[in-house]
Parts: structure tokens; sequence; C-alpha cells
């Protein structure tokens, strides 16, 4: 009987080991979703935070460009707005690209936070978008009008999970400004320099 009763044990302790891996290997995924989550919101409150805080114009912007800097990953969403020309161009010219187009990015989206004052923001779910990365898809509560809906798209590489893009009300702004920089080089005729010092002047 004893040694029937070590049998079952040893059933049971096989049996429930496959299932306690299992459960290890799926736990990251859920905590990266949760991390999604807590990174936009800690993110949104401070972009409120600063949209309605009393400093100038400025120092507005410069304060978004940290956030922007440390929250989203530059040198992916200046790849993917320059496209192709990306591979034509210097490690120097990138790095050029990428800092004039956080530049455009931050005073043209600026004047457009500036419509969230007052706002208050809820998660209202988040998924798993594959290789695209994580989605998280909140809402606006805006004073004296209607609600916003904005997805945050996160993605990560062996790194922190960083922003890729934002969509608002199911645009873009990514896909919106790669082709607006597209429209621009061939302005440019496909100067990069060129695109670079508008960058700054637009």
């Amino acid at each position: 009987m004893c040694n029937l009763n070590r049998s079952v044990y040893r059933v049971l302790f096989a049996l429930t080991i496959p299932l306690l891996l299992l459960s290890s290997l799926g736990s990251p995924h859920a905590n990266e979703v949760g991390l999604a989550e807590r990174l936009i919101e800690n993110l949104s409150g401070k972009i409120i935070e600063i949209v309605e805080s009393d400093l100038s114009i400025e120092q507005k912007h410069e304060n978004l460009e940290s956030l922007f800097t440390k929250y989203a990953n530059i040198k992916v969403i200046s790849r993917a707005a320059l496209g192709s020309k990306w591979r034509t161009i210097s490690e120097k010219n990138r790095d050029k690209f990428s800092k004039a187009f956080t530049y455009y990015l931050i005073r043209k989206y600026g004047k457009q936070f500036e419509e969230f004052e007052g706002a208050k923001m809820f998660v209202e779910r988040s998924a798993d978008a594959g290789k695209r990365g994580i989605l998280v898809s909140t809402r606006f509560i805006m004073p004296g009008s209607s609600p916003i809906s904005v997805k945050w798209q996160l993605w990560s590489k062996a790194s922190d999970l960083k922003l890729i893009d934002i969509i608002i009300e199911d645009i873009s702004m990514l896909t919106m400004e790669r082709e607006e920089i597209k429209n621009r080089l061939v302005l440019h005729g496909g100067n990069i320099n060129s695109l670079i010092e508008e960058l700054y002047d637009l």
C-alpha cells in the first residue's frame, strides 16, 4: 500500500512539472502586456501634466522631447518614416535625420496635445499584435467634447518596450508621417541634407 502511494505521488509529480513549466513560460508575456499598460498610463499622465503646466511653449516642447526620447524607439520610427532611403545613407546622416525628425514631430504634435488639457485617460484593453508588438487601446475623456480613441503601439527587441506609433481615431501617426516625408524627399530631389534642414524650419 505504501509503495502504491509512492507510485501515485511520483506520477502526479511527473504530470505537474510540465504544467508548471508551461505556466512559467507564459507569464513573461502577460507581464509584458501589463508593463505596456503601466508605461502608457505613466506616459499619458506626464503628457497631460506638461500640457497643463504654466511653462512656455518652448519649455513644453523641450519636456515633450525628453519624454519622447525616453519612451519611444526613435531609430525604429525614423527608419520607418524615411523608408528605403534609410538604407542608402550614412550612419551620420541617419543620426542627423533622427534628431531633425524628432524636433519636427514634437513641434507638430505638441500643438495637438494642447487639446488634451483637462482630459482623463482610461485604458480600455491591451492586445498582443504579434510581430507588431503590443497595442494598448485607450480613451481620453475630453472636457466639452467627444471622447477620443488613442491606440499606442509598443515594440521590443531584446530590450525595454518602446513606443513606435500613436493611432488617433484609427489614423496612424507613423503611416501619415511616412507619406509626408516621402513627398518632401521628392520635392528635395532625394537630397537628405536638404530635407533635414527643412524639418527644423517646419
